[in-house]
């Protein structure tokens, strides 16, 4: 049997069905294609605002009470994130009660009443307070890194947004976006687990068959990442270490290096024996949290390593780091080390086949993304790649060119030349 199905209404509403009939729960996902990048600058997290307030009350539930109480008697517990192309809400629910489950999300989708508005307000001022500290500056390593990466551009603002901006976003702001963006061609729901296709889209199509099409904008295209020498951007802080994030710009998601690089994640921080906790952490003791990740988006993205040390542990760890990225570039990944991370990512594959959120975002995001990847294509893909191909996708990434640097926290005036001397020469090396 497939593992998914894919269904569309004639309002544009994309419908993806993954039987997965040995479970006994269900995941129902809505994707709205609308997020960071879609937003004036001036409204700067106006986006997560509205995923905010779509749970304010509806026309059917006059409450946030009383919808969450409506999903948690069908099992669900609801919840929702924004990102920066996307808007997810999603809930586990029992499978009988799919149906039920499908008219919640059309009634927030299609009907919120957006109330309480100030009060929903204070609370993300709340949320938005986490990334500054107690004298206001901002120190989250994200936003500060994609500022650097995308100036001038909605890429590279807060997706909470700011204090100054959020307060620009009243009723008719919100509505206004509401009415440009939550459109039915935006939509994908998706449903996982001991659900039938065709009774799926009967009560997909009874919900939301209706919902009229309107003509929507485009996105801004993502700038071209500076390229040229390292930038860095050092903000002094009180805190009690001093965290790092190391980026280099990607080509975004549908670049035909996608999966290599995430195999080459996984060789950097993934599990006991990746190299940089290897290094920095078991054998060096200069860490205990250092981690690499891939943010992709459909036409841009970066490869971004955290790392927190103690004040006086940043040079050597920072020299340490740039020698394991070095090494991948000059030596292929050894055969063993290579086909434990290949085994490893198979299995996490396999064990995803039992997890209905997991399903959800291969298929029901990757369809909403134009990236949809069957378990089948990545495995064949996996099994073709060599560590000679590992090593160029490394030396593709790791060449310097756009290299970007953030560093928060009690830092040491004398390390900033220092540090920034290291990064050049990693940079002119390549």
């Amino acid at each position: 049997m497939p593992d998914y199905f894919i269904d569309t209404l004639e309002n544009g509403i994309r419908l993806v069905t993954v039987p997965m009939p040995q479970l006994h729960a269900a995941e129902l996902v809505c994707y709205m294609a609308v997020g960071g990048r879609n937003e004036p600058q001036e409204l700067s997290g106006i986006s997560h605002f509205l995923e905010h307030m779509i749970f304010r009350g509806t026309a059917e539930y006059a409450t946030s009470t009383e919808l969450e109480r409506a999903f948690e008697a069908i099992g669900g517990a609801v919840n929702a994130s924004t990102d920066a192309e996307t808007t997810c809400f999603h809930s586990r629910l029992h499978p009988d009660y799919l149906g039920e489950g499908v008219a919640l999300f059309a009634s927030m989708l299609r009907r919120p009443l957006f109330q309480d508005i100030d009060v929903e307000r204070r609370i993300i001022l709340e949320e938005a307070r986490e990334d500054y500290n107690e004298k206001g500056v901002q120190i989250n390593l994200d936003n500060l890194m994609v500022s650097m990466l995308w100036p001038d551009h909605p890429l590279g603002d807060s997706l909470i947004g700011t204090p100054e901006t959020l307060a620009r976003i009243d009723r008719k702001a919100l509505e206004n976006y509401y009415q440009q963006w939550y459109l039915p061609q935006n939509l994908v729901i998706c449903a996982c687990g001991r659900v039938d296709r065709e009774q799926f889209r009967q009560m997909a199509e009874a919900e939301f068959g209706d919902w009229p099409v309107r003509e929507q904008a485009k996105p801004l295209p993502a700038p071209e990442i500076a390229s040229g020498a390292p930038e860095c951007c050092w903000v002094a802080d009180s805190d009690s270490q001093v965290s790092v994030q190391l980026a280099f710009p990607l080509h975004g998601r549908k670049d035909e290096r996608t999966l290599p690089l995430r195999v080459l994640r996984r060789v950097l921080s993934w599990g006991g024996g990746a190299r940089l906790p290897l290094r920095l952490r078991e054998q060096l003791g200069l860490t205990y949290a250092v981690e690499a990740n891939c943010s992709m988006l459909d036409d841009t993205g970066y490869l971004a390593i955290d790392l927190a040390v103690a004040s006086e542990n940043l040079q050597r760890a920072m020299a340490e780091l740039l020698n394991v990225l070095d090494e991948l570039c000059e030596l292929p990944v050894p055969q063993e080390e290579l086909a434990a991370v290949l085994r490893s990512y198979k299995f996490d594959l396999d064990f995803s086949r039992d997890q209905t959120e997991a399903m959800a975002i291969r298929y029901g995001w990757g369809l909403q993304a134009d990236y949809l990847r069957p378990l089948d294509v990545d495995c064949h893909e996996l099994q073709q790649l060599t560590a000679e191909r590992l090593q160029q996708v490394a030396k593709d990434v790791f060449h310097g060119e756009g290299l970007k640097l953030v560093v928060t926290g009690p830092w040491n005036p004398a390390d900033k030349p220092v540090v920034e001397k290291m990064l050049n020469e990693f940079s002119a090396n390549k």
